[in-house]
């Protein structure tokens, strides 16, 4: 009797031992590469996504500009890097002069808009669609209201009246078009946060104020240029025969991922077409 029950209590084997070793080994294996894989898979999708949110950061705000470019002299330099647009902010209607100021009935626009704009200047339409142009700081002053109201001209829920210096030309009458721009400067440039990097930066051209909207982007990233009766852009045009930019904003990824020394790189272009057309 005892002689059963130490065979029924006898240990596992060294063999047996040495077979469950190596089968727990491939198990782990398996497990730690699976592991490593879907890290390494997890560390790539994170840093293509961080290059694709490097263009769709600043896409938004430069369309909303860039769509609103004047149909007449809108784009005023233009490089591979960089370019300068004129932007109506604020459009209204002429009510009058009045020594040294006119009164414009502005059209309701986004108040944000008007407060952070840096006037650089108002542009006046005759009745033949020909735009004159007054270069230099605009300085609006509410009031007015009477002038307007004397050529039966109210304003529009939302909009407001101004008066407006340097006034318009001797041959503007009450009711012409009247819009306010600004001039903008997109480029690509150093980056102010990553160092050796290339960021995007907007710059209010009168004001000299300068802001990075994103980064980093890849040195691929730039403006080219639609001409007139081409279907392609180049790299470089006139800027009186613009007729739309392609943007190149080719964003990267902070960081390389686990195992290589290139960032990540996001293409990615869309384009704005305008008239931009020689007064």
């Amino acid at each position: 009797m005892r002689r059963r029950l130490t065979a029924a209590r006898r240990g596992m084997s060294l063999p047996e031992l040495l077979v469950a070793l190596v089968v727990l080994g491939i198990i782990g294996a398996a497990s730690v590469r699976l592991l490593v894989s879907q890290t390494s898979f997890y560390d790539v999708q994170l840093k293509q996504r961080s290059a694709r949110s490097v263009s769709r950061a600043s896409v938004n705000m430069m369309l909303s500009e860039l769509r609103m470019v004047e149909s007449t002299g809108g784009v005023e330099e233009a490089t591979p890097t960089s370019v300068t647009l004129r932007v109506p902010y604020a459009v209204g209607m002429a009510c009058g002069t009045v020594g040294a100021v006119s009164v414009i009935a502005l059209l309701p626009a986004d108040s944000t808009v008007l407060a952070n704009a840096t006037p650089s200047g108002h542009a006046w339409r005759d009745v033949t669609g020909a735009y004159t142009y007054t270069n230099g700081s605009v300085a609006t002053i509410a009031g007015g209201t009477g002038v307007c109201n004397f050529v039966n001209i109210s304003a529009v829920p939302g909009g407001r009246v101004i008066a407006m210096s340097p006034p318009l030309p001797a041959g503007a009458n009450p009711g012409d078009a009247v819009f306010l721009y600004q001039r903008v400067r997109y480029e690509f440039a150093s980056s102010g946060v990553l160092s050796g990097r290339r960021a995007l930066w907007r710059t209010l051209v009168d004001s000299d104020t300068r802001e990075e909207l994103a980064a980093p982007f890849d040195d691929a990233a730039g403006f080219r240029y639609f001409q007139l009766d081409r279907d392609t852009s180049d790299v470089t045009a006139p800027v009186n025969a613009i007729r739309g930019l392609e943007l190149v904003l080719d964003g990267a990824s902070q960081t390389a991922r686990a195992g290589r020394s290139t960032t990540e790189r996001a293409p990615f272009r869309t384009a704005v077409f305008f008239n931009n057309r020689v007064n």
